[in-house]
Order: C-alpha cells, then sequence, then structure tokens
C-alpha cells in the first residue's frame, strides 16, 4: 500500500522532471543553433579583413569582432554604444529603424586618429543588427591636408607673382609706352607742314601706342586689379561687372556690400571666381542675361552668379555639351574655395539658367 502510494505519488515528480529536461534539451537546442546561426554570421565576415569589422544589437551591445576590431578596440565589449567609435550610432540606428535608410557612410574622430566608418542595418525576424566597417584613414587625411596646404602655397605665390607682374606692366610698362607716346606727339608737332606721309605715319604710331597701352593695362588689371588694394572687393566687383558686361555685350546686373574681416587671400579668391564664373557663361550658357550679388552675415560671405542659359541637368560631368567637367571652370572654383573652407552649389535644370552659390567662412581656415 505504501509502495503504491509512493509510486502515485512520484508520478507527477517524474512528470515535472521530464519537463524539466525536455525544456533544458529544447533551451540546449536553441542555444546550439544560435551558435550555430551565429557561426554562420561569423564566418560571412572576412576575419582577414585588415580593417575592423563590428556587430552589434539593437540594445548597443557589442556580438561580433574581427581580430583587428578586437585588438584596436578591445572595450567595445563593454561599452558597446558608448564607445567614442560608435558615438552617434544610436541616433543613425533611429533613422534606420524609421525606414528612412539602411546605409550610412561617415567619418569620425576618436583620440588622434581619424575613422571611416560604413555602418549596415539588417533585420530578420525581428531580430535588429548593426554591422560597423572601419577603416583609419589617420595617414590618408594628413597627406590630404598637407596637399591641399601645399596647393595653398602655390595658390599664393602665383597671386604674389601675379601681382608682382601687374604692377610691371601698370608702372614700368605702362610709363614708358606713355613717355614714347608723348615723345611721338611732339616729333609731330615739330614736323615742317608738307610732310603729310610721315605725320600720318606718326600719327598711327601714336594710336598704336595707345592700343597697346590700353591692352597692357587690361592685362594687368587681370593679373591683379589694383583696385583691390584701394576701393575694396565690393566696388572692384562691380567695376569688374561694368567693365566685363561692356566688353562681351552681356548684361550683368551687380548688387553687393563691402565685407568686413576677409583677408587678402580670400578677397582674390572671390574675385578669380567671379571672373571664372562670368567667363563660364559666356563660353557655355548661350545667356543673356547674369545677376551677381555678393551677401554676408556674421560667419559666412556668398557670392551668388545667376543666369539665364540654356542650363544643364544639374551634374557637374553635363555642364558643358561634349562631356567636358563643367569647362573645368566649376572644378577649378570648387578646388580654389577648399582651400578656404569653402564650397560651391550648383543648382541648373535644362532651359532654366544656372544657379553658383559660394560659400566662404569669413573665418579663414588655417
Amino acid at each position: 500500500m505504501h509502495e503504491e502510494h509512493r509510486a502515485a505519488a512520484g508520478v507527477p515528480d517524474e512528470r515535472v522532471a521530464l519537463r524539466r529536461r525536455i525544456a533544458e534539451l529544447e533551451a540546449l537546442e536553441a542555444r546550439h543553433q544560435e551558435a550555430e546561426a551565429k557561426l554562420a554570421r561569423l564566418a560571412s565576415f572576412p576575419e582577414q579583413n585588415p580593417n575592423a569589422v563590428i556587430e552589434t544589437d539593437a540594445a548597443g551591445r557589442v556580438t561580433y569582432l574581427n581580430p583587428v576590431a578586437q585588438a584596436q578596440f578591445p572595450e567595445l565589449w563593454r561599452e558597446g554604444f558608448a564607445h567614442p567609435i560608435l558615438r552617434g550610432v544610436e541616433a543613425i540606428l533611429a533613422g534606420f529603424q524609421s525606414g528612412e535608410r539602411a546605409y550610412v557612410a561617415r567619418e569620425i574622430e576618436s583620440g588622434n586618429a581619424i575613422y571611416e566608418e560604413k555602418i549596415c542595418y539588417t533585420r530578420e525576424d525581428d531580430v535588429v543588427r548593426l554591422r560597423v566597417y572601419v577603416h583609419d584613414i589617420t595617414r590618408r587625411k594628413l597627406a590630404e591636408a598637407a596637399i591641399q596646404k601645399l596647393a595653398k602655397r602655390v595658390v599664393f605665390a602665383q597671386e604674389a607673382e601675379r601681382h608682382r607682374i601687374s604692377r610691371e606692366l601698370h608702372d614700368e610698362a605702362g610709363q614708358a609706352l606713355t613717355a614714347l607716346k608723348l615723345s611721338l606727339e611732339l616729333l609731330m608737332a615739330d614736323l615742317p607742314s608738307d610732310t603729310d606721309v610721315l605725320r600720318q605715319n606718326l600719327h598711327e604710331a601714336v594710336a598704336l601706342t595707345d592700343t597697346t597701352r590700353e591692352r597692357i593695362r587690361s592685362l594687368a588689371r587681370g593679373l591683379r586689379p589694383p583696385a583691390l588694394d584701394t576701393l575694396g572687393l565690393n566696388l572692384t566687383l562691380e567695376a569688374f561687372c561694368r567693365d566685363f558686361a561692356r566688353r562681351t555685350q552681356l548684361a550683368v546686373q551687380y548688387e553687393g556690400a563691402e565685407v568686413e574681416g576677409l583677408s587678402d587671400a580670400m578677397t582674390i579668391a572671390l574675385y578669380r571666381v567671379l571672373q571664372e564664373a562670368l567667363t563660364n557663361v559666356v563660353r557655355h550658357a548661350q545667356a543673356t542675361g547674369v545677376e551677381v550679388r555678393l551677401v554676408h552675415d556674421a560667419r559666412t560671405v556668398q557670392l551668388i552668379v545667376a543666369d539665364n542659359g540654356r542650363g544643364f541637368d544639374g551634374s557637374m560631368e553635363s555642364a558643358v555639351p561634349g562631356g567636358e567637367l563643367a569647362g573645368i571652370g566649376l572644378q577649378g572654383i570648387q578646388e580654389r574655395l577648399e582651400l578656404f573652407g569653402g564650397r560651391l552649389e550648383v543648382a541648373s535644370s535644362p532651359g532654366r539658367g544656372t544657379r553658383l552659390l559660394v560659400h566662404l567662412p569669413l573665418e579663414e581656415r588655417a
């Protein structure tokens, strides 16, 4: 009787133990499958990749680091999204989850290093996963900075040489031609009345001297307008637009204000940009009119050049027929602006003209 009671009483205990064992086996199988899945995921990462590869879940927990990542950022296991290399990833994840995008490329600084990151988002069976590929671009950035610094020095040297040549043309050659003209006029005044042919020849020589002197003055102004040193940027740009309109028959309307705080290098940069922009209009835009504006606030100066020409589809490569790169002009403008931390925006569409917007910070970048 007692044995039967113990047997009867033991049945529920055995069932509980069996269910517990089954649950343990199911959990073990689940962990095994999860481990296999994780191994499969890890196998998809290039273990020999020379760059760091990181994987996290939606909560910021790191679930995988390849060998390079483990060597470079061992604190990631503990810090997750709090680690400097993943700074701002939470906000990016929110954008991913809202469906805005599934991939982001960015540059980020950590310590003395600069990294290029490619952040990928996947969602499988409601499981969110982020993969972050990290490439150290510090050396490349330092090289780019060195190249840009050298390019800036080259531009400064070119402008200094232009300034010197302009001054010599204006002062020495211009004065010599003026003296020559006066000598010819004095000689012509002393000629007897019966020397009409010689007088005509001298008259033509005087006219040629005047023409040559004007060409030299124009060349000197193109190299370095003296007005920049005496009148300032605003009046110089206004005079240039007026002279450009006279020479090309293009209707150029200018509106501007003087800008305080511009370095000499930035002043000449804006002048060169306007030169190139208006030259591009004449060469390529088939425009009849251009509006030029110089505006500024406390931090930025803007130069706007808008024409009523044929326009293009908005890409730099389409700016010129035949596939030339924006007449090289837009590229040259962009490169010149980058030396000072500036940028160029181009807005255009076929048949609706082109608008160039130049941004230049008033605090010159070192």
